[in-house]
């Protein structure tokens, strides 16, 4: 009876401990989840959508698709730049460490909004080759946003790409008074889409994540938002320049780009409660590179014909 008595205490026993295990588990997955929930109510962490583009956006004049396309391209650096926290790849308290995966996606928002400014400014907005730059875009490029996004003191780096954003706004102004230069030609549109599938855009970003299983989870994750930060400033220009120029379209590249754009959402949504090297790791977002990679690849190819 004792023995009974006894092995039925002790089976009682267990299922109380695991039950009490269970729930203390759920217990700190719900405040991580709902911390989660908190903080992006404050400060955004997905981004389902590209940026808006105006109504009739290919029936525009070239000066204002200019415009249009030269905001698309800093859209997300300005977004960055004003949001919650401001720019934490170089703050003392909001930085790189303590908010990493904001941080990281700062990063990379930074490395293509640079690579596709040099774009536009010595190739579409030019005449031709030989055609002299805008000083306007050339100052902010070479002596603002050439600047070291960790710099903090004497300039700091978030000072200096404002100086630089207005800039380009004075390059706005002359596009509207007929001063300055806009040519986006069939090859331009060519070179755009090849930037982008490149070595130093998507193909960086695949780099990034090479063997991404043998990655350790703390700099996997960072690897991760910089990658999707690369993604977010691309999603918006390609997005600007199917919207403005038809012609685009017009090579059978409509499959072409719904498909792209599903898996470059997927990357600009992706947001999970945690990242290792084998679960919710980079693998995943590397299928999504290569899909889009090849469906704008093919694109790019069309524009050549």
């Amino acid at each position: 009876m004792d023995d009974d008595f006894s092995l039925f205490d002790r089976i009682r026993s267990f299922f109380r401990n695991v039950f009490f295990q269970i729930l203390l588990f759920l217990l700190i997955l719900g405040i991580f989840w709902g911390g989660q929930l908190l903080y992006s109510a404050i400060d955004r962490t997905k981004f389902p959508h590209p940026v808006e583009m105006p109504a009739k956006a290919a029936s525009l004049p070239e000066p204002e698709k200019g415009k249009v396309l030269l905001d698309a391209i800093t859209h997300q650096m300005r977004y960055e730049l004003d949001s919650t926290f401001g720019w934490s790849f170089n703050d003392i308290v909001f930085n790189r460490f303590l908010f990493d995966n904001r941080g990281y996606r700062q990063y990379g928002v930074y490395h293509a909004t640079k690579c596709l400014l040099d774009l536009y400014a010595s190739e579409i907005a030019k005449l031709g080759s030989a055609d002299r730059e805008s000083d306007f875009l050339y100052r902010a490029r070479i002596n603002h946003f050439a600047l070291d996004p960790r710099s903090f003191w004497f300039p700091s780096a978030e000072g200096s790409y404002k100086k630089g954003f207005a800039l380009l706004e004075k390059y706005k102004d002359s596009l509207d008074s007929g001063k300055g230069v806009y040519n986006c030609r069939t090859d331009d549109l060519y070179a755009s889409f090849n930037l982008v599938t490149g070595e130093d855009l998507l193909g960086y970003a695949l780099g990034l994540l090479q063997n991404a299983q043998s990655i350790p989870f703390y700099t996997l994750d960072n690897r991760i938002y910089e990658v999707q930060g690369i993604v977010l400033v691309v999603r918006d220009f390609i997005n600007a320049l199917y919207t403005m120029y038809p012609e685009i379209k017009q090579k059978n590249n409509e499959d072409n780009m719904k498909a792209a754009n599903m898996y470059l959402d997927r990357i600009c949504t992706y947001d999970p409660l945690y990242i290792t090297s084998s679960f919710n790791s980079g693998e995943l977002i590397i299928s999504y590179l290569l899909f889009a990679r090849a469906r704008l690849q093919d694109i790019s190819k069309s524009l050549r014909i």
